[in-house]
């Protein structure tokens, strides 16, 4: 998989005006890392099961900056201002025998939901799959988000209800 394109800004009709969705950069670490925390407080119950994050970034920076990339981020900005993020890590299916796209569930700041953002931050991970040559994008969010229910409508996503069992590696195995 290759390293990020170019800051794309959205001509999508019901998106925020002066919305430009740009891909993370190494110095934007820390604002990355502040929108992932808004993003874990605000879903404290539902991440309750993967435990707490690393305490700091090393994991984080080599994923995104140094090759083999494992991951993607964009950042968005609504007039200069960060308003939000979506992230995507590199997958592979087996049963395809190819490369996938897994996109975690986008965030934005309380104001700039609802706005259409959510579907430019899509559109940028769809548009890195297909350069990717990824056989598909992956989402996964919960089922209560209002977010993905506006986001796949327009991409003509095929819903997969799924569980997801989390095994956390710092509790002993059961015997």
């Amino acid at each position: 998989m290759k390293a990020q394109p170019a800051a794309a800004e959205s001509s999508g009709a019901n998106a925020a005006a002066g919305l430009v969705v740009r891909p993370v950069q190494r110095q934007d670490a820390a604002l990355l890392i502040a929108l992932c925390q808004e993003h874990i407080e605000q879903r404290a119950l539902e991440r309750r099961p993967y435990g707490p994050p690393r305490s700091d970034a090393l994991e984080l920076l080599e994923v995104l900056f140094e090759p083999p990339y494992a991951a993607w981020a964009w950042i968005a900005e609504v007039d200069g201002q960060a308003v939000g993020y979506a992230s995507a890590t590199a997958g592979f299916s087996m049963l395809e025998r190819a490369y996938c796209l897994h996109l975690d569930d986008p965030y934005l700041r309380a104001p700039w939901r609802d706005r259409g953002i959510e579907v430019e931050l899509f559109r940028q991970a769809r548009e890195a799959a297909q350069r990717f040559g990824c056989l598909n994008l992956q989402c996964q969010s919960p089922l209560w988000s209002e977010a993905a229910r506006q986001v796949d409508a327009p991409l003509r996503a095929v819903r997969m209800d799924a569980v997801r069992y989390v095994v956390r590696m710092e509790e002993p195995a059961a015997a």
